[in-house]
Parts: C-alpha cells; sequence; structure tokens
C-alpha cells in the first residue's frame, strides 16, 4: 500500500494525472470516464452550470422537468427551467442511489419522473422556441429522451418551438450526468430559463 501511494505521489510531481483507485470522489470517476453528447438546437442565452454526474457504475434511467405551466394572463413565459436525472445501478434498477441536476432556474414546478421500461436513457432531443424578436422569448421548452430498448420518452414542457434533431446515441451503459444552459432572472426584461442542454455518456 505504502509503495502504491509513494508511486501515485511520484507520477503526480512529475506532472502525470493521476486518479487513487481508492477515491471517493465517484463524479471524478465517472467525469474521466464519460463522452459528451449534445444538440445542435439549443437557445443562446445564459451560462453553464456544472456538469453533474452519477455516482460512479450507476445510469440515469429516469428524469424529470422543472416546467413553468403556460398562462394566459403571464407576458413572460419560460417553460423548462430545469432538468432532473435519476441514477439507479445496474444490479438494482428500482433503487435510486441519486438524483443529479446541473443549473436551474426559479420558476415552475417539478413534474412527476418518467421511467424507461428497461435499460437506460441513452440519446435525447430538445424542444427549443427560436428567437422572437421583441416578442416574448421561451427557449428550450421540453425534452425527450430515448431508452435502452429504443422507447421514447415524452417530457411534461409547452408545446411552443420545434423538435431538433437527436443527440448522438451513447455507445456505453447509458447516460450518466447533465450540464444545462440557464439565463438568470433578468428582472424587467424577458426570461427564458433553459436554454440548452449536454448529457454525459458512460461506459
Amino acid at each position: 500500500m505504502r509503495r502504491l501511494f509513494s508511486m501515485i505521489l511520484l507520477l503526480s510531481i512529475i506532472g502525470l494525472h493521476v486518479i487513487s483507485p481508492f477515491t471517493t470522489d465517484s463524479w471524478l470517476w465517472n467525469s474521466e470516464k464519460s463522452i459528451e453528447m449534445a444538440v445542435d438546437n439549443g437557445g443562446e442565452w445564459g451560462s453553464w452550470g456544472p456538469a453533474e454526474m452519477c455516482p460512479w457504475g450507476s445510469y440515469a434511467r429516469g428524469f424529470n422537468l422543472k416546467v413553468e405551466e403556460s398562462s394566459p394572463f403571464s407576458l413572460d413565459e419560460t417553460s423548462v427551467n430545469g432538468i432532473r436525472l435519476y441514477c439507479v445501478s445496474p444490479d438494482n434498477v428500482s433503487n435510486v442511489v441519486a438524483v443529479v441536476e446541473s443549473k436551474v432556474s426559479n420558476w415552475g414546478e417539478w413534474t412527476p419522473v418518467d421511467w424507461c421500461r428497461s435499460g437506460f436513457l441513452k440519446a435525447f432531443r430538445l424542444r427549443v422556441e427560436s428567437p422572437q424578436g421583441i416578442e416574448d422569448d421561451s427557449a428550450a421548452n421540453n425534452i425527450m429522451f430515448r431508452c435502452s430498448d429504443g422507447y421514447e420518452l415524452n417530457g411534461d414542457g409547452t408545446d411552443w418551438g420545434d423538435w431538433g434533431s437527436w443527440s448522438k446515441t451513447c455507445q456505453g451503459k447509458g447516460i450518466c450526468g447533465i450540464k444545462t444552459l440557464v439565463e438568470g432572472p433578468q428582472g424587467i426584461w424577458d426570461d427564458t430559463a433553459l436554454n440548452d442542454a449536454v448529457m454525459y455518456c458512460c461506459d
């Protein structure tokens, strides 16, 4: 054991990036082995939140959205404000080991969780409203996921905008993390909340 840690220390000193096999940082494990998956129609406003990863060896089997419902009395609709992934272990898919989310905005309520019938989330696409000029912008309005068995889950967002193309399909076991582009509250100006998302694929 002493020899192992001496070797790790030596490699660190000479500039090589090493992760100890005894680390408790599961985010570090999954982030090191993940592949980024993006879509081509995300909105343009806001800033990216941190990448949030499922614990090592677990993958997202379900998701839900934080949605501000459409109202005839509202002049500033934001629709989707956040996305959560529900991570499970392949050994016990009925037991949620973690719920991960990246940046989330202020409005709306969390919808019921949608689950894959089998396997894990493998690909996604966004429904996004293009910039509306002087009219109200809402940016991302909904999300769909495709599961390992090909079954598609449609989020409980709103119906403005158009569906973009699917992301590439995860070639590992499944989606294991998320990062979101979210515009924070704009005061008297137009709010859009969630604009774009990136998912991570793990072996």
